[in-house]
């Protein structure tokens, strides 16, 4: 048995058997754990911090399949033991309202950042200049994703009907563009900025979209970070949207173009608002940079998960249409497997439907078995049809 290793700091971390990742624990930190199988041996299984480990009880306690109670982290005992004392009903209860407390202010500040930098109105404009930095800030500082799955689900139908009705990124960036031909800006940025943009004009392909994506911005500081370690190209950050608005935003405020430098910051702050969002739903958050047919952008979220010994690829999509209608939808790879589900108007779900046999050709004809369709008319369901509770960002150039 591998021993755990206690830091002076009062960190733990055991390592479980080829997962690279240890599991973390804190001398005094209280967890939620959930009974997940009990042995006739006596030892139980437990989720904790959604990691699985077994566990052996100390003394009798009326435990059953599925329960959730709240444990402390004791001192570790000389042979290696970390104890979790399970908490008594009036301290379990205390800890589960204070958690729901604090649960409910970290998602009202996400929800407080994500709406003032989505929304177009003066108000917002003033509040944000004052405490956008600060709560930004903050909430890069704070574990975000620990949210439960509920919390998570509740917060995502607020923040995408934040995100759509208002002027959404794609919008404004079609503005800002605007702004620097009438302004005589450099054609070279204007053209970079456009060229980060699928048109109406270009055919939309795998590849294409998959190069927007990787440069909506969201990945920037991680593009960074790879240049400084690996010693990678600074051209993978040259075509990168947050790297272009810096320096047009720079420039505008150094020429006086005071109207440009406001536009291309106000851009900056919503892709920043993507990456809270990623760091929140363990997934890679972003907008659609799409001006294309009928699409006027829309929301991007991947993630790859492990369960039951099985990989899970899943896509969450909203596409808003010219009309302001919205179609949402994930795509689910399962091993060599792909799973549809949609949700949307009822019309556009009755179109897609009539239309199943075009769809499952589609897949058929590139070697991707489409195994299973479904429908859901409200959003709320699809968001939890996503399980966004056990994600990991795992994305690649």
């Amino acid at each position: 048995m591998i021993k755990p290793v206690v830091e002076p700091t009062g960190e733990i971390y055991i390592f479980k058997g080829k997962q690279a990742e240890p599991i973390k624990l804190v001398i005094g930190e209280i967890l939620q754990a959930e009974i997940m199988d009990i042995f006739p041996t006596g030892n139980i299984q437990i989720r904790i911090k959604d990691r699985v480990i077994t566990a052996q009880l100390l003394r009798d306690f009326p435990l059953n399949k599925g329960d959730s109670v709240f444990v402390k982290v004791e001192n570790p005992l000389p042979d290696g033991t970390i104890p979790l004392r399970v908490l008594i009903s009036a301290e379990g209860q205390w800890q589960s309202k204070s958690l729901r407390s604090s649960e409910i202010q970290l998602s009202n500040k996400i929800l407080e950042l994500i709406e003032s930098i989505f929304s177009n109105s003066s108000k917002s404009t003033t509040v944000l200049s004052k405490s956008y930095s600060d709560i930004f800030k903050l909430l890069l500082s704070t574990p975000t994703e620990n949210l439960s799955e509920s919390q998570k689900s509740h917060l995502l139908q607020k923040v995408l009907t934040i995100i759509f009705s208002d002027k959404s990124i794609v919008d404004n960036i079609h503005e800002l563009i605007s702004m620097m031909e009438k302004n005589d800006f450099q054609k070279e940025q204007i053209f970079q900025l456009k060229n980060l943009l699928i048109q109406i004009n270009e055919q939309l392909t795998p590849e294409k979209l998959k190069r927007a994506l990787l440069n909506t911005g969201v990945s920037y500081e991680a593009k960074l970070k790879d240049i400084l370690i690996s010693g990678s190209a600074a051209e993978n950050i040259k075509n990168d949207f947050k790297a272009l608005l810096i320096n047009i935003s720079k420039e505008a405020k150094s020429s006086g173009r005071d109207e440009i430098s406001l536009r291309a910051d106000k851009v900056l702050e919503q892709i920043e608002g993507y990456q809270i969002l990623s760091k929140t739903y363990q997934s890679f958050f972003t907008f659609l940079p799409l001006l294309w047919n009928e699409i006027e952008g829309g929301n991007f979220a991947y993630k790859s998960l492990k369960r039951q010994g099985k990989d899970y690829y899943s896509v969450f999509i909203n596409l808003k249409f010219r009309e302001g209608e919205l179609l949402s939808f994930i795509v689910t790879k399962i091993r060599n497997n792909f799973f549809v589900t949609f949700s949307g108007n009822p019309s556009f779900l009755d179109l897609i439907k009539k239309n199943e046999k075009i769809l499952k050709e589609g897949f058929t004809q590139v070697g991707l078995p489409l195994i299973g369709i479904k429908y859901l008319e409200k959003l709320e369901d699809l968001i939890k049809d996503w399980n966004i509770k056990e994600g990991q960002i795992n994305i690649k150039a």
